[in-house]
């Protein structure tokens, strides 16, 4: 079996486990129904928690390939302004660290709170009214936009990768394939991140009490906003 038939063979055992865990994208809608099953509170608990660790520890990884951003793209900058040096992977390293920011960060992002919002709206809102607007805009908007980017990028990733693609030019990073694969990436990331905030939307819905949240990230919905 030549490495293509492996990178296809994985790619479809990828796919498999992807359907597989389909089912899951429902929880919150099957929680918002049957509240009060203990087994179902407990099962969601865990999800939330383990979402929200992972996602947190890989902003925080990622975060620190900011400062190594900036160092490249001055120190590019300087050598072909002052010495009229450059150096082709330098310069595309930058697109690689930009986009890992990006497409890893996304989901701590999302955790953070921190993606756009009509503010002069949400805050003005009740705890409730923020949760039904977060489990409604994750089934109508969040979850299908992240699946038609998993449909639609998985022929030109599993192609990239067949092809082991890299830069067109000759001394370029030989790693278009890594960093087309950040696409579905951040697809995948985005609807786990989402679906944990669907889950504590539920949660809120349903006058529960919801698992702590990572430290340095603000609460979607509090106990104190929920007496009003």
């Amino acid at each position: 079996m030549d490495t293509g038939e492996v990178i296809i063979s994985l790619g479809v055992a990828v796919k498999a486990i992807g359907w597989a865990f389909m089912p899951i994208l429902l929880l919150p809608l099957i929680y918002i129904f049957l509240p009060n099953i203990n087994i179902l509170q407990s099962i969601s608990k865990a999800i939330i928690r383990t979402i929200d660790s992972f996602s947190y520890a890989t902003g925080e990884a990622v975060k620190w390939l900011l400062p190594i951003l900036v160092l490249t793209v001055a120190f590019t900058v300087f050598a072909l302004s002052i010495f009229g040096q450059s150096w082709t992977k330098l310069f595309e390293s930058a697109d690689y660290f930009h986009a890992s920011v990006i497409m890893l960060g996304a989901a701590a992002t999302l955790l953070a709170g921190q993606h756009v919002r009509v503010d002069v709206f949400h805050v003005r809102m009740s705890a409730k009214t923020r949760a039904l607007i977060d489990f409604m805009g994750y089934y109508a908007l969040l979850l299908p936009v992240c699946l038609i980017i998993l449909w639609n990028s998985q022929g030109f990733v599993s192609f990239a990768w067949r092809i082991f693609e890299g830069s067109s030019d000759a001394d370029g990073i030989r790693g278009d394939f890594l960093l087309k694969t950040l696409i579905p990436i951040f697809a995948v990331t985005m609807i786990l991140q989402g679906l944990a905030i669907a889950l504590r939307a539920a949660m809120c819905l349903s006058g529960q009490d919801r698992p702590e949240r990572p430290p340095h990230t603000p609460q979607f919905f509090s106990e104190q906003e929920l007496e009003h």
